[in-house]
């Protein structure tokens, strides 16, 4: 596959690109360290993955190979002083991030493993309004309604792996959370509590049969809930260099 030498290409270009960040004057020790570091990681992980190419993509391979020749021409004190210290920084940065991300690319199994964690949060924050519907909880319903723009906005962007739609899932995630305890709590509390079921079968007006079965259901739902979020929550940190 072609893929696989042009990514070797990318790294031997990253590698040699060492000696010319190691003659810098126009950054400190620190900053140079920093950048000698990420390009040294980003060699390194595209000539792995070089090596564990399943999915030929030429043009993506061509695009990193491109980027890291542009990296390597702007490592010149005189390009840095005219592109400006912290564009050449954040070139560093975006070159590591496209050889952390690139896996996803070019090995179908890794792309299969971040839909699973994508369904997982679909479902969970699905169940999330659900659970706010059955728990007849005012505030919360509310608050369900509040966070579905940025809930629905991030399932969108985690989609096209988009680096703000991870933002705004770990933003979102813990209201879930915490309905989902409360939920649990509540139902688990009222099921093993005999003067309790009675007591909302007749605030409700329903057989205290209906209550547990009710009851019985919210359990179910919020631990369902809980254990998906949680797994999302897992999921997303573990593939988190997968968006952009």
């Amino acid at each position: 596959m072609k893929s696989k030498d042009i990514l070797l290409d990318t790294a031997e270009v990253l590698e040699s690109t060492l000696d010319r960040i190691d003659r810098l004057t126009v950054l400190t020790d620190k900053e140079k360290a920093l950048v000698r570091g990420k390009t040294l990681e980003a060699a390194e992980n595209f000539r792995r993955l070089a090596g564990e190419v399943e999915k030929d993509n030429e043009e993506l391979a061509e695009f990193f190979y491109k980027k890291a020749k542009e990296f390597k021409l702007m490592s010149t004190d005189k390009a840095i002083e005219k592109e400006g210290k912290k564009k050449y920084l954040q070139t560093a940065d975006r070159i590591l991030l496209y050889s952390r991300s690139a896996q996803y690319d070019f090995k179908p199994e890794r792309l299969a493993e971040l839909k699973k964690v994508y369904r997982k949060y679909l479902f969970g924050m699905t169940a999330f309004f659900v659970l706010t519907g059955f728990y007849l909880n005012q505030f919360l319903a509310i608050t369900a309604l509040i966070l579905a723009i940025p809930i629905i906005l991030s399932m969108l962007s985690l989609q096209r792996r988009g680096y703000l739609g991870l933002l705004l899932a770990y933003s979102a995630i813990p209201i879930p959370v915490i309905v989902g305890v409360m939920a649990l709590r509540y139902s688990i509390y009222n099921l093993i509590t005999p003067e309790k079921i009675q007591e909302i079968a007749a605030k409700f007006g329903k057989s205290p049969s209906f209550v547990q079965g009710y009851l019985i259901f919210l359990t179910i739902l919020a631990a369902v809930e809980l254990y998906l979020i949680g797994s999302a929550i897992v999921g997303l940190y573990k593939h988190r260099h997968a968006f952009l």
